[in-house]
């Protein structure tokens, strides 16, 4: 993690410079959540085009509901150079889980953006998520005699976005990123690297109805640090599909609704291996309204639906978070 502060925070040194009338606005946030599968509720928070999609799920799912609290705050930077507006920003936040704390993990956004006068914005995004708790999973030994351990994982991305303005309404972007899993002893093994591109194309269609619709291609490979005698090959190729619709219903009521597709195929060509020719297909939808109570201040009521289906396996797996939260602007 520190490579990437110190990597972002020279790039701002650089950019900024010769900044003139900079500015700072904060951002902060408190939600809170029931969901009906701790064991899933990261992934499907997750599961969008403005965070990380493929982050893994648990292999062991039904491990109970419980209720989270989510604080988070943005600071972002905001000034003028030769070239036009640069900004940096960062996102601190977490989710803390009130009865199974084990699932308790904080999560970290840095961004640098620089917009030009041809209406043309590149930003450079890292994403580090530590010690994200898995639970615990089975490990084969070489004797053949299976012992359970708690399995975490820490992971890391980083993401170049080229926006363009088609129109006044209309943006095209194209991402790519690059992004490190790495697990923890005696997962060392399911390492991973992967990377990602896609477009996004966002649309003002008028002042109060815009959308925002992408699609992503990831491969990931886990073969550079895989031992041979581990049947548990993670690599993967990944299709991941979103539209994002936000519907303005009154001067302080915003509808949002979310409807994501997700289909990974296992790369694995070990034989024993139980992912061999496996794959899974992931259809969430999310609902959310927005109501404004100041200029600076909104309520946030949702509930997301997530339904997946592994081909091996003979049933779906479904789950649901609700959530009430509260956004301030300063």
């Amino acid at each position: 993690m520190k490579v990437g502060i110190y990597y972002f925070g020279f790039l701002f040194i650089i950019i900024s410079s010769n900044a003139v009338q900079a500015q700072w606005t904060f951002n902060a946030d408190n939600a809170g959540y029931y969901t009906d599968d701790v064991a899933l509720f990261s992934a499907t928070r997750r599961l969008s085009l403005k965070e990380d999609p493929t982050q893994p799920n648990i292999d062991k799912t039904g491990q109970g509901s419980d209720f989270i609290y989510e604080p988070s705050i943005e600071a972002e930077w905001t000034g003028h150079n030769s070239l036009g507006e640069i900004s940096f920003a960062t996102d601190l936040g977490g989710y803390v889980f009130t009865n199974q704390t084990a699932f308790s993990h904080g999560l970290f956004d840095f961004e640098v953006a620089q917009s030009f006068e041809t209406n043309t914005k590149l930003s450079l995004h890292y994403n580090f998520v530590p010690d994200l708790f898995l639970g615990e999973n089975t490990f084969l030994q070489l004797t053949g005699k299976e012992a359970e351990y708690n399995e975490t994982l820490s992971s890391h991305y980083w993401s170049f976005h080229i926006d363009q303005n088609l129109t006044q309404n209309l943006v095209i972007r194209l991402l790519s990123r690059y992004g490190l899993r790495n697990y923890n002893a005696p997962f060392v093994y399911r390492d991973t690297q992967f990377w990602t591109i896609g477009p996004h194309l966002e649309w003002d269609i008028s002042d109060d109805v815009a959308i925002l619709v992408g699609y992503h291609y990831e491969k990931g490979t886990a073969e550079h640090g895989r031992v041979t005698h581990f049947a548990d090959d993670l690599s993967y190729t990944n299709h991941y599909a979103s539209t994002e619709l936000k519907i303005k219903l009154l001067d302080d009521v915003t509808l949002n609704f979310d409807i994501d597709y997700e289909h990974n195929a296992s790369m694995s060509h070990l034989l024993e291996d139980e992912r061999f020719g496996a794959n899974e297909n992931i259809y969430q939808g999310e609902v959310e309204l927005e109501y404004e109570l100041t200029h600076t201040s909104q309520l946030k009521l949702g509930w997301q639906h997530g339904n997946r289906k592994l081909s091996t396996e003979g049933v779906n797996v479904k789950n649901n978070n609700v959530w009430l939260g509260f956004e301030y602007k300063f």
